[in-house]
């Protein structure tokens, strides 16, 4: 009886109880849905959609402590169109002008033109939003945002040095948001005359949304959504004021006033213009590419990009129009004039919307420290640029860019140290219309490539029209744009010389390679409003 006994216990199979060997228990965790955080991850095509369990869920099944899976994720966090796009591209473009010069813009404008201000402010960017919709679209967009974009269609040098001069202007548009910040919190702690004063502030600011980036892409979307939360109290407490609130001291008469009538038409004051007005609007709009700018970490880029970012750039248009509606019916024209700070007067609870002005500020420089190191790290991959290899190298799972972050710190520390507002005003708004003029141009010769590409096909009576076309050497992209061919050359003598099994080293900093092939339009919802003649006006 005891031989028996025996034999059986050895039988028993003690891994399901803890007590095996620590190959078969990660075995029975990964089908199990736990993670294995001491084995490679493993993704789908494209490097995007992990196949395993996620690190994210891994502190309720109380595999790993909570710190470790928040602090040392080992498995790439993904978004998709609203806690991704959405989120970052709203953020960006509700911004510290529409709370503070709204009302000066009513005022000199008036209700009619600062209404055709706004949308025209909306249509430029529109156009460049459905031409990189459109690149998106046929191309298959991978990590790189705007770079991808440009490098893709126009070659990776003329992308490299649009890139970076985009990389500088959001580097500046950073210190430009961060010192309005400054400028506000130093005058809230009764230190608004000393610039010292403004620029500490500012750099620590800098500072600690650089921290927040490091920490890694989940952190930058949880501040995100606290961030988006405040300002739209700040603008719900706006639009609700206005009903339920007055101060004629003030000049907020409510609606019952005939103010809407009074502000209907423009009053400039000398040295103004609507030219002049719509400048100082303009750069609100200018972080609506913060969605593309973060395609490395969403799940589907070519979907989530389009259906995020329109939707903010629709949502946002109706915040414009709202605050330049509303403060001009209920307020007179000289407080609009000389009162930056109307809006607030106009609020139920002040409170709130100071903290969406000061939230305003700090959210658009969160979108440049997390979009711009990202674009900035693409270019460095691609080699195109000597002496810029290093910034390429990234962190943890998701390759948080560290080196390229810190060069963009670095600008941004120099112009605040040497800058204000007003001297960086001029200097934000022509690097980003350098950008979307190139952006439409870059849509209007892709989508020229493929019908004449589809119709050389069919002159040659090709037995079938695939939906995807080729790129051979005498594609007409590499015609106008000859370096494309050397580039892809030297991609296919790179690849032929590596070996067979890349090494992890060697998978963390391959190079973003260009596409073969263009692909004919899709059916989606958006896809009729990608015109490629619509973004030929759009590069004038």
């Amino acid at each position: 009886m005891e031989g028996p006994n025996r034999s059986g216990n050895r039988d028993i199979d003690w891994s399901k109880y803890g007590l095996g060997n620590e190959k078969a228990q990660r075995a029975r965790a990964n089908t199990s849905g736990f993670v294995d955080l001491s084995t490679d991850g493993h993704y789908a095509a494209g490097g995007h959609q992990a196949l395993g369990a996620n690190e994210l869920f891994a502190e309720e099944q109380g595999d790993v402590p909570w710190w470790k899976s928040n602090f040392f994720i080992s498995q790439p966090v993904l978004f998709g169109t609203w806690d991704g796009v959405f989120t970052s591209c709203l953020i960006n473009i509700f911004g510290v002008i529409v709370f503070l010069r709204s009302g000066w813009i009513v005022s000199e404008a008036g209700i009619i033109n600062a209404v055709l201000i706004v949308l025209a402010t909306v249509a430029t960017a529109l156009i460049s939003v459905l031409s990189a919709v459109g690149i998106c679209e046929r191309c298959r967009i991978e990590s790189g945002g705007v770079y991808f974009v440009l490098g893709h269609v126009l070659g990776s040098r003329f992308g490299g040095a649009l890139g970076l001069l985009y990389c500088f202007g959001q580097a500046v548009g950073c210190a430009l948001n961060v010192l309005g910040f400054g400028e506000s919190m130093a005058q809230l702690v009764g230190f608004g005359n000393s610039t010292w004063a403004v620029r500490i502030i500012a750099i620590g600011a800098v500072i600690l949304l650089s921290c927040i980036n490091i920490a890694g892409v989940k952190w930058v979307i949880k501040l995100q959504f606290v961030l988006l939360l405040i300002l739209l109290l700040a603008g719900l407490d706006f639009m609700v004021g206005s009903f339920v609130h007055t101060d004629e001291d003030h000049g907020v008469e409510g609606w019952t006033s005939n103010n809407l009538q009074l502000n209907l038409h423009s009053s400039y004051t000398e040295g103004y213009g609507m030219f002049a007005v719509f400048g100082v609007f303009f750069p609100t709009i200018t972080g609506i590419l913060a969605g593309i700018n973060m395609s490395g970490d969403l799940k589907a880029p070519s979907t989530n990009i389009p259906n995020g970012t329109l939707a903010a750039i629709s949502f946002a248009t109706f915040l414009y129009l709202v605050f330049i509606l509303f403060l001009g019916a209920t307020c007179t024209r000289e407080v609009l004039q000389q009162d930056y700070m109307i809006a607030a007067k106009v609020s139920s609870i002040g409170v709130l919307f100071l903290a969406g002005l000061y939230v305003s500020s700090m959210s658009s420089c969160l979108g440049a420290m997390y979009g711009t190191p990202r674009v900035l790290q693409s270019i460095a991959l691609e080699n195109v640029i000597p002496g810029i290899g290093v910034l390429g190298m990234g962190r943890g799972p998701n390759k948080v860019p560290l080196y390229a972050m810190a060069v963009v710190a670095a600008v941004t520390f120099a112009f605040i140290l040497v800058g204000n507002i007003n001297t960086l005003a001029p200097i934000v708004t022509m690097p980003y219309l350098i950008t979307y003029s190139c952006i439409d141009y870059s849509y209007f010769a892709l989508a020229q490539t493929f019908d004449i590409q589809h119709q050389r096909e069919q002159r040659f009576h090709r037995p079938k029209v695939q939906t995807t076309v080729n790129v051979d050497d005498d594609n007409d992209l590499d015609i106008l744009f000859p370096e494309r061919t050397r580039h892809r050359n030297l991609r296919g003598e790179s690849n032929s010389n590596s070996p067979s099994t890349p090494t992890t080293e060697n998978s963390e900093t391959t190079p973003i390679a260009p596409r073969n092939h263009i692909h004919s339009k899709q059916k989606n919802w958006y896809s009729n409003l990608c015109n490629r003649w619509l973004s030929l006006i759009g590069v004038n």
